[in-house]
């Protein structure tokens, strides 16, 4: 009698237990066809790794050299007007060489940028391989 009664206890209890994660799954909504936008969030996504981004990385890199490009004529004005000052004249040659070097960070930062987003990256997963040993023929 004790058994009877601890299984029909037991019993509805494991059938809500495992049939609950099947009522509380979440809704899906469906996007209506006239709204505008990606169609995803994996083609939003793609669309910001593969275009936005890089994009947005040159301009950056171009503002930077840009920038760079500027400093090299101002240090090399302040170099030409420094009229014999020894001082000033190693102000212009010091901003020359930080305008150079700032040139040089430029490229390799686009170059960086470049060869990273022209990379063909995709999802490899390795699958186990099942070999079975093989045994030497033993000689009769």
């Amino acid at each position: 009698m004790f058994i009877s009664i601890a299984i029909s206890t037991a019993m509805p209890t494991t059938y809500a237990v495992t049939h609950a994660a099947d009522q509380f799954k979440p809704s899906y909504i469906p996007r209506p066809s006239n709204l505008p936008g990606p169609e995803s969030s994996e083609n939003a996504r793609t669309k910001l790794v593969d275009s936005i981004l890089p994009r947005f990385a040159v301009g950056m890199i171009g503002m930077t050299g840009g920038f760079a490009l500027l400093m090299i004529v101002i240090g090399g004005v302040r170099y030409l007007t420094a009229y014999g000052n020894e001082e000033a004249a190693g102000k212009g040659k010091n901003q020359i060489m930080y305008g150079v070097i700032g040139m040089i960070v430029a490229l390799l930062a686009y170059t960086i940028v470049t060869a990273i987003t022209n990379l063909n990256i995709e999802n490899q997963t390795l699958a186990p391989t099942t070999q079975t040993p093989t045994t030497p023929a033993a000689n009769p």
